[in-house]
């Protein structure tokens, strides 16, 4: 069974994103901010994460650098409203960023790009 974890500091964000993965069989687990991630994620050991990009705490970059340490190694999926554009792109570089997509998001959407990253 594929392993996701949902990492969003807005609680209703991350209960229907979390509810919508059970629904389409996966295992899942949420996370409240990059840091409470980086505590779980070994001991989960997800396949993919979704991270939102815009969250307090350590930033994406930090996150996804601090992540490359670790023993997991999930594909990341980024949402976010913030358009990618320059040095901005440099994120795509890092680690396991697999895809990102942008708030507000159509569930299908979300759904299809989680699946096609099984």
């Amino acid at each position: 069974m594929t392993k996701v974890m949902v990492v969003d500091d807005e609680i209703d964000v991350r209960k229907m994103l979390d509810l919508m993965m059970k629904n389409e069989g996966y295992d899942t687990e949420m996370a409240e901010d990059g840091s409470d991630f980086l505590e779980k994620v070994d001991s989960f050991n997800p396949d993919i994460v979704t991270l939102d990009v815009m969250m307090p705490g350590p930033t994406t970059v930090e996150i996804l650098e601090k992540l490359k340490k670790k023993k997991s190694k999930p594909k990341v999926m980024l949402l976010t409203v913030v358009r990618f554009d320059g040095d901005e792109k440099k994120i795509f570089e890092q680690g396991n960023v697999v895809d990102y997509i942008k708030k507000p998001f159509d569930i299908d959407v979300l759904m299809d790009a989680v699946k096609k990253h099984e």
